[in-house]
């Protein structure tokens, strides 16, 4: 309590931008929630206000009261809209909703039933990836799996690999948003895996191990335009300030004299993508092997039957082919793809 006004246990972010048919289920995963004592901000970034009014309206009956919306008039882009947002209301702990995402009716209640048991300073939750399609403006469901299955722990190291606090799965405490320096502005995408790498070099992360599922992380790949996921309708731009981010990360170790946290975090990565590059070169070359082995095997059959001369040139041209392929070749790529 502050001057006599209540203070939400837990400030909802909900970022969003002319996306009706998505936004109508996140504001339901919200005001479903079985922990009540949260305040929900919906920040529209620049598109039209009358889709977010129409739905508050619409749902005032399960809202009650708990929603605060802001309408950009221009496009500041994710990370300034969830500044703008938090800073607008006071809480204790803070959790971001994107608008295509949803939780598990009891998400709020298990993540801040653990900060207070506990008393530490962020929570991650287990986590459906849950593939899905929209057709004629309904939502198609096609897969719903474990999301980083192998994950028991929030784990520095791999930290720096994959990010195992996405929005939807990470409530903290506000006062390390107030510590860390807000969301990154500069960068239109990938400014949460910013924020929680700068928020694990503070504090560990804990991490809720249960059967079932309590964030939902919900992945369009087949869909493009204002309803697809930034990861993948963006693609290019998540490379180009992945970089950007190392990048920063690395040139901060250099101006303290000494490798640390920004080398290890662009060491990883560039093993991470010769890995990958070495993958796609163990794929081409099993292709090129396959494609040999059938060039092979039709001569085989012809010779069976009658041996001509144009038979032994095309045994002679396969035959040319073959030391580009040696064996030594294929166990080295495979060697380096980490395979064997």
């Amino acid at each position: 309590m502050s001057n006599g006004k209540h203070i939400p246990k837990v400030a909802v972010i909900t970022r969003t931008k002319d996306r009706g048919l998505l936004l109508e289920r996140a504001i339901k995963s919200v005001h479903q929630q079985t922990m009540e004592d949260f305040v929900h901000v919906i920040i529209n970034d620049a598109g039209d206000p009358a889709i977010v009014e129409d739905l508050v309206k619409k749902h005032e009956q399960l809202i009650r009261g708990r929603v605060k919306i802001i309408h950009n008039t221009e496009s500041r882009g994710m990370e300034a809209a969830s500044n703008k947002a938090i800073k607008s209301v006071d809480s204790t702990f803070i959790a971001i909703h994107d608008d295509d995402d949803t939780w598990h009716p009891d998400f709020l209640k298990a993540t801040t039933e653990r900060l207070e048991d506990n008393g530490m300073q962020g929570v991650v939750v287990t986590t459906d990836r849950v593939v899905e399609d929209i057709i004629d403006d309904v939502v198609h469901i096609k897969l719903v799996e474990r999301w980083l299955p192998w994950a028991k722990a929030i784990n520095f190291y791999s930290m720096c690999i994959d990010n195992y606090a996405t929005p939807i799965t990470f409530l903290y405490r506000r006062a390390v948003y107030d510590k860390i320096g807000y969301y990154d502005e500069n960068l239109p995408v990938l400014g949460d895996w910013d924020f929680a790498l700068r928020f694990i070099r503070l504090h560990d992360i804990d991490f809720i191990n249960s059967d079932t599922a309590l964030a939902y992380y919900h992945h369009r790949p087949n869909v493009k335009g204002i309803n697809g996921n930034s990861v993948f309708a963006g693609i290019d731009k998540h490379e180009y300030y992945l970089n950007q981010v190392a990048n920063k990360f690395l040139r901060e170790d250099l101006q303290r004299g000494s490798l640390g946290f920004g080398y290890m975090f662009s060491h990883l990565r560039a093993q991470r993508d010769n890995r990958r590059d070495m993958e796609r070169q163990l794929e081409k070359i099993e292709c090129q092997t396959q494609q040999l082995n059938q060039q092979v095997e039709e001569v085989r059959r012809t010779l069976g039957e009658r041996t001509t001369g144009a038979h032994i040139k095309s045994l002679y041209r396969i035959a040319k082919k073959v030391p580009r392929l040696t064996l030594h070749k294929v166990k080295n790529t495979i060697k380096k793809a980490g395979r064997i």
